[in-house]
């Protein structure tokens, strides 16, 4: 490794931020209206309930100024408040069932769903991977079927396909997303007697910082982006001697030598635009 020493810039400035936007799901617009139906041999019995939801979105936009497609990253939606449903079924009996800490998650971490195209704003992702969370927690006293206790782990539907669409807006300093998510699952509730069929629709409203804008060229690494200064070059001298990708950028990929340092010095000296 060639060690560059240049004493006067051995105080490296800040490197850009990562291109995604971490969204914060405002509870106090965003909710989900919970549907569950009890599919036993002695009938079906429906009921529903709704609470706020919380968590983060994780998304990438191709432009943060005038976007013109989405990719998802990332989400937690998480049920603020535990739901009981309740199944009667008369003078037969009757069955309940609670939803605790339950939540949706992104099923497939490190692979971004999209891009979607926007459409004046508005995007659509028909199935986008997901993982439930939280258990149900069901009791039962029906005639000829008996009573007693089940605990349902909600994650043992394993990976669902959810549809998500919505819109989205991002002035080049605010992302906010405003969409619709929705769950369909149906699980064993009671082994041989019953089943249970939960079907979620949410109403999100999200919004977080927009990233800090990518830099003019290879060497504008540091804050303030859209200038190439000192700050730059103490970045570069840093990421080098640390083998930290940021300095990478001259082929062959892996290996920090003079091709960086002479195309650094190149995109330096041609400015920015």
């Amino acid at each position: 490794m060639h060690r560059i020493t240049i004493a006067a810039l051995l105080a490296a400035a800040g490197i850009a931020q990562a291109d995604t936007a971490v969204l914060t799901i405002n509870p106090a617009q965003s909710s989900i209206d919970v549907e569950a139906t009890l599919m036993a041999t002695v009938g079906d019995r429906t009921d529903t309930a709704s609470t706020s939801v919380s968590g983060t979105i994780e998304v990438e936009l191709d432009d943060y100024g005038t976007p013109t497609a989405i990719s998802i990253v990332d989400f937690v939606i998480v049920l603020d408040n535990d739901v009981t449903l309740n199944f009667d079924y008369g003078f037969v009996g009757n069955a309940s069932a609670t939803l605790t800490n339950a939540m949706a998650m992104y099923g497939s971490p490190g692979t971004p769903t999209g891009p979607a195209p926007l459409t004046a704003g508005a995007f659509d992702f028909p199935g986008v991977s997901t993982i439930l969370g939280g258990t149900a927690n069901a009791s039962y006293n029906i005639l000829l079927v008996g009573s007693g206790n089940e605990t349902i782990n909600l994650a043992d539907q394993g990976v669902i396909d959810a549809p998500i669409s919505g819109d989205v807006a991002s002035d080049g300093e605010t992302v906010t997303l405003s969409g619709s998510f929705a769950i369909d699952t149906t699980q064993v509730a009671i082994e041989g007697i019953a089943d249970i069929r939960l079907v979620g629709d949410a109403t999100i409203v999200a919004t977080g910082a927009a990233p800090e804008p990518a830099g003019c060229n290879e060497a504008d690494i540091a804050e303030p982006f859209g200038v190439l200064d000192l700050g730059d070059i103490g970045a570069f001298v840093t990421g080098f001697n640390a083998q930290d990708p940021i300095a990478d950028i001259a082929p062959p990929a892996g290996v920090f030598d003079l091709q960086d340092l002479s195309a650094f010095v190149t995109a330096f000296l041609g400015g920015c635009p």
